[in-house]
């Protein structure tokens, strides 16, 4: 089934416009003179560091060193000390030869500028010919800086999708059709629904969390951050119709209309009494949804993720999506891996970075450990890391579920917690995506540097509370628009504009 994926997944590419450190060791200075084995040095972020990582490891370079003569010297630091220290350790100029980057840590469009990370360009088809070929060309677009390829972007769902997580169960208890529900405005019903039914069997349902304006009601980011101003209108969505070109999304008609809804739910009491802070604490979010006391919240989607709720809640989730997938820029810099400018064999790196993306045994490996000992072999193409229920997750020493990190999940097997038709789903997403106008496009910030600190202050000051329906819209949003100007609003969309035309 695997094999027929890769086919699958390379045919519907064509017709889409889409981690505390463990370590093996220090740097080996005689590799490549024993047995013509090269040693690779990957510094990894991903979340959590397990305890059997180095074993993984050692089987991985058990395979790789016949495959294609490389061993990998690995460090892997969880994601918040990874954001520190690997910018630190480039720009101090330790050797490494590849390394995981995006806009999130380690900033890719930063670090690539700073000739930091190799081109990639020329050697992608000859060193990487099946992850070149595989990856959609609209995800290599997006990943390139100045037409060139600094790093290879995980190629998993093209886009982001929002949408409301919905306790099925509580619905159907409550009668509600979610089916009716085709825009937020529809929601406002259901969340009387809930209060109304909630309240009478002496409950104090939380109706809706996790409200944001990027999430309701979509536009392109040229920024590659959305909740900068900086926005351009995706004709296909209806919304932003009377903007022309850049705009700031903050001073439009739909900005109020959002902020005025959001408002009214908060002074129904569909919300919590705290949105800012209750959203701010996902652990406890999860755990009211699962109890039943969190009846909804808003999500970025991916394919599969429902299922995987329903798992870890132990109740029905329907998922209500409120807009077709958008891919954009940003998307491709979720998480790419890169190669130093600086590494000796950028040939042997690149081989093994196909190897992540093309090799099942290697990314099942990477992803799920070592079967038998974490994982039982479901099937030609399943696993199941509870290996038949006699092992609790929480007492798994290596398993990545999602596995998007180390590359495609497209090569690596998957969990028996996704739906068996998985691979038919992302396939259906990538289909129905719609590719923003500026594909491609990447902002240098460099000259507007001191603006954005200011504007990102701003929106800080004045998004969460005005889109979790907090504050009065009427009063804040001329406050908040004001503080824009005087942060330097203006002078980015200008630059925004400008670099535009080039």
């Amino acid at each position: 089934m695997k094999k027929r994926l890769v086919g699958m997944m390379m045919a519907a590419a064509m017709t889409v416009s889409l981690l505390a450190g463990c370590s093996s060791g220090g740097r080996d200075t005689d590799q490549g003179d024993s047995d013509d084995i090269v040693t690779l040095k990957w510094y990894m972020s991903i979340n959590p560091v397990y305890p059997d990582t180095e074993k993984v490891i050692e089987a991985l370079n058990e395979y790789t060193k016949e495959k294609i003569g490389v061993e990998i010297d690995y460090t892997v630091i969880a994601n918040p000390d990874y954001k520190e220290k690997m910018p630190t350790m480039i720009n101090s100029g330790d050797y490494f030869d590849i390394c995981f980057t995006a806009d999130w840590t380690t900033n890719y469009l930063q670090f690539a500028a700073k000739d930091a990370f190799l081109d990639l360009s020329e050697l992608l088809p000859e060193y990487a010919a099946d992850t070149y070929d595989f990856i959609p060309e609209e995800l290599w677009e997006a990943a390139s800086v100045d037409g060139k390829i600094y790093g290879v972007p995980s190629y998993k769902e093209m886009g982001w999708q929002s949408g409301i997580f919905v306790n099925s169960d509580m619905a159907a208890e409550y009668g509600i059709d979610l089916s009716t529900v085709k825009t937020l405005e529809d929601y406002t019903q259901v969340l009387a629904v809930v209060k109304e039914k909630s309240a009478a069997a002496g409950k104090d349902v939380i109706g809706i969390s996790g409200l944001d304006f990027n999430l309701a009601v979509p536009y392109e980011s040229l920024t590659g951050q959305p909740t900068l101003p900086g926005a351009y209108a995706v004709s296909e969505y209806g919304y932003f119709q009377d903007q022309e070109g850049v705009f700031n999304q903050y001073e439009t008609q739909e900005y109020m209309d959002y902020c005025t809804l959001v408002h009214g739910w908060y002074n129904n009491g569909y919300i919590s009494k705290d949105p800012v802070n209750y959203d701010s604490d996902t652990a406890n979010r999860d755990n009211d949804f699962k109890n039943g006391n969190l009846f909804s919240y808003m999500i970025s989607y991916a394919p599969g993720a429902a299922e995987a709720e329903v798992a870890k809640t132990g109740h029905g989730v329907e998922f209500i999506p409120l807009m077709k997938p958008l891919f954009e820029t940003r998307n491709a810099m979720g998480g790419l891996l890169a190669i130093s400018a600086a590494s000796e064999y950028p040939e042997k790196a690149l081989e093994f970075i196909n190897l992540l993306n093309t090799d099942e045994y290697v990314g099942t490996l990477i992803r799920h450990g070592i079967e038998g000992e974490h994982y039982t072999a479901v099937g030609e193409d399943r696993v199941d890391r509870t290996m038949g229920g006699t092992l609790d997750p929480a007492d798994n020493g290596y398993d990545y579920t999602y596995g998007w990190q180390f590359g495609t999940p497209f090569n690596q097997k998957w969990d028996i917690s996704y739906p068996e038709n998985i691979e038919e789903l992302f396939t259906e997403y990538n289909n129905s995506a719609i590719t923003a106008p500026h594909i491609g496009f990447t902002l240098d910030n460099i000259p507007v540097e001191t603006e954005i600190a200011a504007i990102t202050s701003t929106v800080e000051e004045y998004g969460p509370t005005l889109e979790s329906g907090m504050v009065d819209p009427n009063e804040y949003i001329l406050k908040f628009l004001q503080s824009l100007k005087d942060s330097g609003v203006d002078t980015l969309l200008q630059e925004i504009n400008s670099q535009l035309g080039e």
